[in-house]
């Protein structure tokens, strides 16, 4: 038996007043997700448990099946192990996001966590400008293709937790900003990220275009790189990731896995290109996660109607193909899952359960009609937590 586990960002969410009380899962035309639900077993899981924060560093962690709190980490160290980059003595490794920040009432708002959906190239060029112009601190920036970046820094000691900034649009910095004597170092470089970024050419090219300005970097995911068991002798498979998360491939890497970088985390992801990706790996793994971001970028945007359109697309491209290929192979299981709660009216995720549908079931089909946000209060299978899921999985009790 061969394993497909597909997780699927952020489709979950809360009724929209403005859409009759209905959720973006239930308005979209889903008839692949709606086929699984149906024709195979679904139920619910917690990816978050009590105590952590939700956010894709705990839930995929849970859906690899390792207790997010035994062996929690920083976002950074999986970032810099699936790039590849080696850290010097004495530097600490933060996640480095080009980010928009708007005025508000005495304070400056995160506004746009991904700096526009910032592009690799002007994310180089806004790197180069920051290795070459920040002065008295020793930091290194690292490309890792986007808005999204690694800095490593020496002569740093950070305990508090530095919040992604994903957790803070619509809220103003000045509380989350790194505080104490530790933080000085860290401080002072946003400082000066803040001022290059202000008078570099791109500014002037935003701005006569009327779009925001990437006016900041936000420094976040710090902690240890954890000593994962292997994933093949935890669960005695082979197994992959295809993902375009460097965060996903990082913990793939740690826990002895291979991955596949394809497609972006945005809207324009090349859904064919990942299910094509997944199916690939199959002939050659026993399991293999295929993860898709789309829709829980729209949800941080605040926008809806992307959320619906970015379900539709998922079923469609992605799962299209796929259910294609279920229907051909016996010896395949899958497993979809949503991997946390994710609100587009308030743009926060949320430590609800998450549904869950397995196609083919062993035990047949329950009386689920749909696959959307009222499998969480049917009498349908319940699981604690994403590493008791993943092992029901492959014990067969689905």
């Amino acid at each position: 038996m061969k394993y497909l586990i597909i997780i699927a960002n952020g489709l979950t969410d809360d009724p929209i007043a403005e859409k009759n009380n209905q959720t973006p899962l239930q308005i979209a035309e889903t008839p692949n997700l709606d086929r699984l639900a149906t024709e195979g077993r679904c139920g619910s899981t917690f990816t978050i448990p009590e105590g952590l924060i939700p956010g894709n560093d705990v839930s995929f962690l849970s859906l690899l099946g390792y207790d997010p709190i035994k062996y929690k980490a920083g976002a950074a160290s999986f970032d810099i192990l699936s790039a590849g980059i080696s850290l010097e003595p004495g530097e600490i490794p933060l996640c480095c996001d080009f980010v928009s920040l708007q005025s508000g009432h005495n304070d400056m708002v995160m506004k746009d966590y991904t700096g526009g959906q910032l592009s690799k190239s002007d994310s180089e060029d806004l790197l180069r400008a920051l290795q070459d112009q920040v002065f008295d601190a020793k930091v290194r920036f690292h490309s890792l293709g986007g808005y999204h970046n690694v800095a490593t820094i020496q002569e740093l000691s950070i305990s508090e937790r530095l919040n992604p900034p994903d957790e803070l649009i619509g809220e103003g910095i000045r509380d989350y900003m790194p505080s104490g004597k530790e933080a000085k170092g860290l401080v002072f470089i946003l400082n000066q990220a803040q001022i290059i970024l202000h008078n570099h050419p791109l500014s002037k090219k935003l701005k006569d275009t009327e779009k925001d300005p990437v006016n900041s970097v936000w420094f976040w995911g710090n902690g240890p790189l954890p000593k994962l068991p292997p994933f093949e002798e935890k669960y005695t498979f082979d197994a992959s990731v295809v993902s375009a998360s460097s965060l996903f491939q990082g913990m793939a890497k740690a826990a002895g896995m291979s991955f596949v970088s394809k497609g972006t985390g945005f809207m324009d992801t090349d859904y064919e290109g990942k299910a094509e990706a997944a199916l690939e790996e199959l002939k050659t793994k026993d399991v293999v996660y295929l993860q898709i971001s789309a829709p829980e970028r729209a949800s941080l945007q605040g926008s809806v109607d992307d959320k619906i359109l970015a379900i539709e697309d998922f079923d469609k491209r992605t799962l299209g193909p796929i259910m294609e290929t279920l229907d051909g192979n016996k010896e395949l299981t899958a497993l979809l899952t949503v991997n946390h709660f994710c609100s587009a009216n308030q743009m926060k995720f949320g430590r609800d359960s998450v549904p869950f549908a397995v196609y083919p079931s062993r035990s047949g089909p329950d009386a689920i009609e749909a696959f959307d946000e009222q499998i969480l209060s049917s009498k349908t299978l319940q699981f604690e937590s994403g590493p008791n899921l993943i092992a029901a999985l492959f014990k067969g009790e689905l």
